[in-house]
């Protein structure tokens, strides 16, 4: 496969850090590795691909502002997926604190459960796939939302 993916992997060299999000916002994710002594390389992800995908923006109020340490579940007819919001990964690199979930043929969400770090539970139901949805923390609990 490395054949057909660029000149880039033609090569040999030490890398460090690996930082992994969707640049282009277009559901593939991308990846920025940064090589020793050498340039940083951008990897767009350009796969055609009839499969879909959510990405969640949390947006923390009572919690940190960034959500970091939210616990997400996504449910759909494939199944479950879980993540949690972070932005380590990788020596010296941070990647993206969206959350990426590919949905394989699914193009829709049954269920989004979010556990922020305060404590509160909040549930989506019934989203659309390929989208970037933001998310913001209730005040309270509010049980099953849709926005």
């Amino acid at each position: 496969m490395s054949a057909a993916s660029g000149s880039v992997f033609h090569q040999q060299w030490a890398a460090r850090g690996l930082a992994i999000g969707d640049i282009h916002n277009d559901g593939k994710l991308d990846a920025v590795v940064t090589s020793n002594d050498g340039p940083a390389w951008v990897l767009l992800n350009e796969t055609e691909t009839a499969n879909h995908w959510i990405t969640l923006r949390l947006v923390g109020v009572k919690s940190n502002r960034d959500a970091i340490g939210a616990q997400v579940r996504v449910l759909t007819s494939a199944g479950e997926q879980f993540g949690t919001v972070t932005t380590t990964g990788s020596y010296e690199s941070s990647s993206d604190k969206r959350l990426h979930f590919g949905l394989g043929s699914a193009d829709s969400i049954r269920e989004i459960e979010i556990r922020w770090p305060s404590g509160i539970r909040q549930v989506l139901t019934n989203q659309k796939a390929d989208a970037i949805l933001t998310v913001t923390e209730p005040v309270e609990s509010p049980g099953k939302t849709n926005p």
